[in-house]
């Protein structure tokens, strides 16, 4: 598929993190208003996901016929951090990606222009994002995704993907 791989030149996951990451330094522990503010946003963006992924789940169990898979992979830097997609990035990458079914395969390219554009190839969320998950679906703050910053453990969560 065309953009889905890596080519000679082509920075990898550290780069991107270190690109936006700031030139001053992180504390080690963050103030606790601060620690509550972050954990309440990652509550509000679970939540947000949760309500999208339902809505979602109905949308392509009424599918008539099987569209061909499809799927964006997203970098995983060494300590098992990738991007955190949030839940209006994810619907638009799914109107995006969801207005190419059908469609002959050469235009896919289209697709992946649509996408660069609005900030969603996988290198760009990797550079852009503010929060990472890791495969256990904790979800915590760029700096701790890169090791600038310990993480504070959360309470444990379960996260499914649709099985479609």
């Amino acid at each position: 598929m065309p953009g889905a791989g890596h080519s000679t030149g082509t920075p990898n996951f550290s780069d991107l993190l270190s690109a936006s990451a700031s030139d001053s330094p992180t504390p080690l522990a963050a103030p606790a208003s601060a620690a509550q503010t972050g954990n309440d946003e990652i509550a509000r963006m679970r939540k947000e996901m949760d309500a999208y992924k339902r809505e979602r789940d109905k949308i392509v169990q009424n599918r008539t016929i099987d569209p061909p898979a499809f799927q964006i992979a997203l970098p995983v830097n060494d300590r098992g951090y990738m991007p955190y997609v949030t839940a209006d990035q994810q619907k638009l990458m799914d109107r995006i990606t969801d207005s190419y079914l059908g469609r002959p395969e050469h235009e896919m390219e289209k697709m992946w222009e649509e996408l660069r554009a609005n900030g969603l190839t996988p290198d760009q969320l990797a550079r852009t994002a503010a929060y990472f998950v890791n495969l256990d679906g904790e979800i915590v703050s760029r700096a701790v995704a890169t090791g600038s910053q310990r993480s504070a453990r959360h309470g444990s969560t379960a996260w499914t993907a649709s099985s479609v």
